[in-house]
């Protein structure tokens, strides 16, 4: 589980890497650790975790309960994902 989170944590640097397009609000953005997002869960805070690999990687293997939003959907698809809960993108 620690290397799925190691990749977490590489894919929300790399999506974060790119500018947002001029038209969507600007979004805090934060880079959290492994043991800051088990915080969270510990604490029982409501987490979503936002699976932006391809397909296949994610029916290889994710986080249990983690949505599945390709990268490349992410934009259009982001308005559908819940604004109450903190959200992890990996």
């Amino acid at each position: 589980m620690g290397r799925l989170f190691a990749a977490c944590l590489v894919a929300i640097t790399l999506f974060w890497v790119s500018p947002a397009p001029a038209d969507d609000p600007e979004v805090p953005e934060k880079y959290i650790s492994v043991d800051e997002v088990n915080a969270l869960i510990q604490q029982k805070k409501p987490v979503t975790f936002i699976d932006v690999r391809p397909k296949d990687q994610f029916d290889e293997l994710h986080i249990r309960g983690a949505r599945h939003v390709p990268l490349t959907e992410l934009p259009r698809r982001l308005a559908s994902v819940s604004k109450k809960d903190f959200l992890v993108l990996y």
